[in-house]
């Protein structure tokens, strides 16, 4: 085999290897712990891409989440205590929505809840798995290699 086509067989090999994962971070997600809060006006337009605020019951002069609503009108957020949030959602004209949410205490866990985070084993193995394979597929290309070649 020349060198041109060993080049491109390696090349093709680290190609079809999965891509590195390096600065990887590692998140979690809970789903039906978020209040999700929609505003439309009463032809049915949604308020789009407005100002929202949410002032927790915990410190009610300084909001706890700011941001914009969706396209649809939607913003959500996560209580971290319980109580009566206020939510307020105002356009540029100065229309709007001001309301009161009421969170209740968080329950026990779901059943059905998603597992935490990987173990520190499982994260640590990731590396030396990458390894292993770059390794075997190195391996075959040499011995591909030295099998073609005429002794």
């Amino acid at each position: 085999m020349t060198r041109p086509a060993a080049a491109l067989l390696a090349g093709v090999a680290l190609s079809l290897a999965m891509p590195a994962r390096a600065h990887e971070v590692l998140h979690e997600v809970k789903r039906d712990r978020a209040v999700a809060v929609r505003a439309w006006f009463p032809d049915g337009e949604s308020l789009a891409y407005v100002q929202a605020e949410v002032f927790s019951p915990a410190d009610p002069a300084i909001p706890h989440w700011k941001g914009r609503t969706d396209r649809n009108g939607w913003l959500a957020f996560v209580p971290d205590v319980p109580g009566r949030w206020r939510v307020r959602v105002v356009d540029a004209t100065g229309h709007g929505l001001d309301t009161a949410v009421e969170v209740a205490a968080a329950g026990p866990a779901a059943a059905g809840a998603p597992a935490g985070p990987l173990s520190s084993a499982a994260f640590a193995l990731r590396p030396a798995v990458g390894v292993a394979l770059i390794a075997a597929i190195f391996a075959c290309l040499v011995w591909l290699l030295r099998r073609r070649r005429p002794s």
